[in-house]
């Protein structure tokens, strides 16, 4: 299945980040077939909260890319700070500092890497929800040596890194 991919620029203001989002819903109506209106609005959750990440950290121009390729939607946002976004601890009366945990609960997985102009920050949505996700939990003594921090490293397959380098070409 040939992949699709709409790419455009928005400049760092919350208005933008409002505009980013309408126009990744209507890409994902361009491609056809239904979409779920839950899919829809993860799609758009996703995108807002990396774009306002970019907002308040980087600033400047940032490039959206969304792809449909095999089943899966990817979302991607390009901006010129090469400093990647680390998780923070918040409180319950935070009203920031959720973002990437969202994006990691909306998303098959997510990233960050540096490009020659910044950084690149993406995540992967099932265009077809699954009928039911199984989750694993880490045995007691895994969960003592420290793997948690482990989550921000990925290991992948060399077809995984095929399919991602496919999706993200050198800049």
């Amino acid at each position: 299945m040939p992949h699709t991919c709409i790419s455009f620029t928005v400049e760092a203001t919350g208005a933008a980040v409002h505009r980013a989002r309408h126009r990744v819903s209507t890409a994902l109506s361009w491609w056809g077939g239904p979409v779920e209106e839950e899919f829809r609005f993860s799609v758009e959750l996703v995108t807002s909260e990396l774009l306002t990440n970019g907002l308040r950290h980087a600033g400047g121009p940032m490039t959206v890319e969304l792809t449909l390729v095999h089943d899966m939607v990817v979302v991607a946002v390009l901006d010129d700070s090469r400093e990647l976004p680390r998780p923070r601890q918040t409180e319950a009366d935070d009203e920031c500092g959720r973002g990437l945990a969202l994006i990691e609960d909306l998303s098959l997985m997510r990233g960050a890497e540096t490009t020659s102009r910044g950084k690149r920050c993406w995540a992967v949505l099932p265009l077809r929800t699954p009928q039911e996700r199984v989750v694993e939990s880490a045995p007691a003594e895994e969960a003592d040596r420290g793997f948690a921090a482990d989550r921000e490293r990925w290991s992948l397959t060399p077809r995984g890194s095929g399919l991602l380098a496919s999706l993200f070409p050198a800049m």
